[in-house]
């Protein structure tokens, strides 16, 4: 299974930096911008390494991983407030938002029941935000391994 996982995510990066290859390759375009594709993959990544983190513990690892992911949601709402007819910016503050900042709240609290807990809340309110904007085959879920063998997710122990 965990194979399955980094197999995909790396697929996945690969054809992020595929894409990012090309549209640079190509100046008249203009400077590179991610695209909300390029945006959710790291943000999918985010909410893996988020989870492995919380789950043993780091809690500083998990406050940047929130915090980085939410700046990318932020980045969706501000760059792609529409998407294709669908008011992504207002879903994402509707229906993520909220549920981010209780897992800061347990991130903080350093409470892994309440992290937990706080964690199935987002991945949850994500799927909704998938189903809304007619993407019901995205579905999020706790990660069942990590995907991220050259990482350690432990807390440093003094």
């Amino acid at each position: 299974m965990t194979r399955s996982i980094i197999a995909a995510l790396l697929l996945a990066l690969a054809a992020a930096a595929d894409d990012a290859r090309a549209q640079s390759a190509d100046a008249s375009k203009g400077p590179y911008a991610p695209g909300l594709a390029d945006i959710m993959i790291m943000t999918q990544i985010r909410h893996a390494k988020l989870w492995l983190a919380g789950d043993v513990g780091n809690w500083d690892l998990a406050d940047y991983e929130i915090d980085e992911l939410k700046e990318g949601l932020e980045d969706v709402v501000k760059y792609f407030p529409k998407y294709k007819d669908i008011p992504v910016g207002q879903m994402i503050e509707g229906t993520i938002m909220a549920p981010i900042g209780e897992v800061e709240g347990a991130i903080k609290a350093r409470d892994r029941a309440r992290f937990v807990a706080a964690y199935i809340n987002l991945a949850a309110a994500c799927n909704t935000c998938h189903q809304s904007a007619n993407r019901p085959f995205i579905v999020i879920q706790r990660p069942t391994g990590s995907a991220f063998p050259n990482q350690s997710f432990a807390p440093k122990r003094p």
